[in-house]
């Protein structure tokens, strides 16, 4: 009895912060809408505890946050699939060797440790180890008054539930560690759609008309940021 009620207070859990918020701003001097779609993916609790020899631990170090990591977990996560694997890396690692012509998307292979609970995650502003990490999706359209547009998507880590200050500035998605991008056509809430465009919309999009309504809202208060959840 006492395993099926913490369960229930799990999946209790889980449901009160597994929920989508769409965010949507004109913005004035840029002249175009932007329309921010985040979905809950899954809580990250963090406990690892790092080796004793320093030699053996790797620092990913951004603007806030430095990231420990077992250098062999590291090195493991870097060279899958490489065809010239590295037998050892440097204990230091910041944003400027992450170009193609050094390391490369290495952040990726530190999230990816980060997300199965295989590293230290250090808030150098509070000083404090962080033990809660929530990620996030992410879709980022972005529809231009002088027509067409480009859309984003990626994921990122924030610290709280509110999901109002990301972890880490990088994208964890695909191997160049950069949002997919995407070419999108003519903003669909101020014109009218054609036929094979509205299929699609009934098909791919629920939430179409609660999209809508948000750039209307957004275009009444430009410069100011709308917002619905479901």
């Amino acid at each position: 009895m006492k395993k099926l009620l913490a369960i229930l207070f799990l999946i209790m859990t889980v449901q009160g912060i597994a929920e989508t918020v769409v965010r949507g701003t004109y913005e004035t001097k840029k002249k175009r809408y932007v329309e921010l779609t985040e979905t809950f993916e899954k809580e990250i609790f963090l406990n690892y505890v790092l080796p004793d020899d320093k030699k053996e631990i790797v620092t990913y170090r951004n603007d806030d946050y430095d990231i420990l990591v077992n250098k062999n977990d590291l090195l493991e996560v870097y060279n899958k699939g490489r065809n010239e694997p590295i037998t050892d890396i440097k204990s230091k690692i910041t944003y400027k060797d992450t170009s193609f012509k050094k390391l490369g998307p290495i952040y990726n292979d530190f999230a990816e440790l980060i997300e199965n609970n295989k590293a230290v995650v250090y808030d150098r502003n509070k000083k404090e180890e962080i033990k809660y990490l929530v990620k996030v999706k992410y879709i980022n359209a972005i529809y231009y008054d002088e027509g067409g547009g480009s859309m984003y998507d990626g994921y990122k880590f924030y610290k709280d539930k509110v999901w109002t200050e990301p972890v880490l500035k990088f994208d964890i998605v695909t191997q160049y560690g950069i949002a997919i991008h995407s070419s999108l056509g003519d903003n669909p809430y101020n014109r009218e759609l054609s036929e094979k465009e509205k299929e699609r919309i009934k098909k791919y999009d629920e939430k179409f008309n609660e999209e809508k309504d948000l750039y209307q809202r957004a275009m009444q208060t430009p410069d100011v940021t709308q917002s619905f959840s479901y």
